[in-house]
């Protein structure tokens, strides 16, 4: 993980404040619901930066490339 994850904190905020307002959440537990939001988004960041990482390498390897090849062939 070289790059550094920036979020924009107003469009955090905006998409945080739509999905808490379908929510009956109490005041008092604004930030907990915020806390979980922020985790929500960055596993599903983390995990989708994994899977195209897996995909690229997949895509990218020599068997991609022989297979390619080999389909030009015929």
């Amino acid at each position: 993980m070289a790059d550094r994850v920036l979020i924009d904190p107003a469009k955090f905020a905006i998409e945080f404040d739509e999905s808490i307002s379908k929510k009956d959440v109490a005041s008092s537990e604004i930030l907990n619901e915020a806390k979980k939001y922020l985790l929500s988004y960055l596993t599903a960041f983390y995990l989708i930066e994994d899977f195209n990482k897996m995909e690229n390498s997949n895509f990218n390897s020599e068997n991609e490339k022989n297979l390619k090849i080999y389909l030009s062939m015929n």
